[in-house]
């Protein structure tokens, strides 16, 4: 309960505050979490030197460091998205690539789309120019307490969106989302809830998400993946990537995998390409055997799960 009313008041104190001055505030929370939290900054270096294997010290530190200011920026973000002007945010802070590509005749073809992100940038700011654009989505988002996760999911929401955590009745929406056509927004990156897998990740076993895929070859909605990075002060820079190319041999498992795989590949292209933008401050390697003793329990229940979305027809 405190935990929650400090969020509150937090989240409408700092939302309130102009958009420099929060940004100013939040990199100098970032630096000082740097420095007074030993373990979060071990599992920072931890994550950034599988990315970075032969970067000087030096500049492992200084990609850690622009991981926790992303990470608080990324809080200063949602606080301030219900007073943030859309178009302005649009026209002068958001460079979009292959929108027209790729997303719109994706969308055209009525199957539902998965966009696949990554904790890379801000993929929830960058997001909410699809709103701008008359493209609205429903987005899964990781459970915390139901409090906690209805506060934040309100402030997400505020431009048009619908945001909901992880749960039976969300996987159930997501299902229900693509067979009206309409486009969900996914993560890949972090082994959050849901089904996975120990799959090669920068040369060693991590556990990653596979539900994404799996919803996609059991749906039939192509998969795009969707990337952000902050540029300069304000400024986000977004990818919309082309389509994952999906195998559907009728082998559910090894196509998932397949999938997994590709996507893992993208994603390992843009975490080379600029570390510090990858706002995880979980340590990603490791637990490995613990995920696969669970594996077959969440099998299960995400079997229930499908199959149940299937009878409601």
């Amino acid at each position: 309960m405190l935990k929650f009313l400090f969020y509150w008041v937090a989240f409408r104190t700092l939302g309130r505050l102009p958009l420099p001055f929060l940004y100013a505030l939040m990199s100098g929370t970032a630096w000082a979490a740097y420095h007074l939290s030993p373990g979060m900054r071990r599992n920072i270096h931890d994550n950034l030197r599988h990315v970075m294997p032969d970067a000087p010290e030096a500049e492992v530190r200084g990609a850690a460091k622009q991981v926790l200011r992303n990470v608080a920026l990324y809080y200063a973000d949602i606080a301030h998205l219900p007073r943030m002007d859309l178009r302005a945010f649009f026209e002068k802070r958001l460079v979009f690539h292959g929108l027209d590509e790729y997303l719109r005749p994706a969308i055209a073809e009525g199957k539902g789309v998965i966009t696949l992100s990554a904790h890379y940038g801000n993929p929830e700011l960058a997001m909410q120019a699809f709103a701008y654009l008359g493209i609205h989505v429903f987005a899964l988002t990781e459970p915390v307490h139901p409090r906690m996760s209805k506060l934040m999911d309100e402030y997400r929401a505020s431009k048009g969106h619908v945001f909901g955590p992880v749960n039976r009745g969300n996987v159930k929406r997501v299902f229900q989302t693509l067979k009206r056509g309409g486009v969900v927004a996914l993560m890949g990156d972090r082994d959050i809830e849901g089904p996975k897998e120990a799959l090669p990740f920068f040369g060693e076993n991590a556990l990653m998400p596979t539900g994404p895929i799996e919803v996609a070859i059991r749906t039939g909605a192509p998969v795009i993946p969707c990337f952000s990075a902050r540029r300069g002060k304000y400024g986000i820079e977004g990818w919309v990537e082309e389509p994952l190319e999906l195998k559907r041999t009728g082998d559910t498992q090894a196509d998932v995998i397949a999938g997994t795989r590709e996507y893992i590949e993208r994603l390992e292209r843009r975490l080379r390409s600029d570390p510090g933008q990858w706002a995880v401050i979980e340590r990603i390697w490791g637990g490995v055997e613990e995920g696969r003793s669970q594996k077959s329990k969440v099998r299960e229940e995400k079997s229930e799960v499908v199959a149940g979305d299937r009878g409601d027809g």
